[in-house]
Formats: C-alpha cells, sequence, structure tokens
C-alpha cells in the first residue's frame, strides 16, 4: 500500500473519530475521573493537533505545495473542520457548541505546524538509532 494511501486513510478514520466523538450526547461519553480544569479543551487541543499532522505529513509527501501553502491548508482545514462541528453540536447533535473549544481545535492545529519539523527530526534521530542498532 502507497504510503500517501495510508496517510489518507488514517486522516479519514482519525476525522470520523473525531466527528463520532463529538457528536455522541455528553452523558455517554466516558468520564476519565480526572480532576483536570478544561480537560475538554485538552482533549480537543490533542485531537486537532493530530489532525493537523496528519494532513501536513499527507501534503508534505506529495511535494506539490510550499511549506506555508501545506500549513495554511492544515491550519485552515482544522479550523474549518472544528467549527463545523461545533456548529453541529449546537443545532443537531443535541450538544451546547462551545467556540472556545474551536479556539482549542485551532491551537492544536497551530501548534503542530510549528513543531513538525522539530517532530520530524527527533523521529529521525529514533528511526536511526534502532537501524543502527544503538
Amino acid at each position: 500500500m502507497k504510503r500517501t494511501t495510508l496517510l489518507s486513510s488514517g486522516t479519514i478514520v482519525w476525522g470520523v473519530i473525531i466527528f463520532v466523538l463529538c457528536a455522541m450526547p455528553s452523558g455517554d461519553l466516558p468520564n476519565p475521573g480526572l480532576n483536570i480544569p478544561h480537560l475538554d479543551k485538552v482533549v480537543h487541543f490533542g485531537m486537532h493537533f493530530i489532525m493537523a499532522l496528519f494532513i501536513i505529513t499527507l501534503l508534505y509527501k506529495q511535494n506539490r505545495l510550499s511549506w506555508p501553502a501545506i500549513l495554511g491548508i492544515a491550519i485552515f482545514f482544522t479550523m474549518l473542520y472544528g467549527g463545523l462541528i461545533e456548529i453541529l453540536q449546537a443545532s443537531y447533535f443535541n450538544r451546547g457548541g462551545d467556540w472556545w473549544d474551536e479556539i482549542a481545535n485551532i491551537t492544536g492545529a497551530v501548534t503542530a505546524c510549528i513543531l513538525y519539523r522539530p517532530l520530524q527530526k527527533e523521529k529521525d534521530k529514533w528511526i536511526s538509532r534502532f537501524k543502527n542498532g544503538k
């Protein structure tokens, strides 16, 4: 299977996971029993951080776009997708849409854009060490 096909599939699956979790009634979500303030914002940040990483990697592997374009697309798509989910939550999913969740979504995407290259370099170091047996 080509790497871009795998990345495309992963991005779609991750998008479906986000959608399903955000469409579920709040009472059906498991309670992790953690007393972390604004835990839902942390979850939104993390979900969209990962979504942006998928998008950046997919676009980067295609080598057709400039780096700023890749980052812009990742932020825009994440912002649009998260915003649509918040609107659906407020209108159809029997949940409250929260614009602070959208801020967390965007912050997660922007953070992924900032950290992508350093994370990529660190990953490459680990793979090199593993291959060399060090």
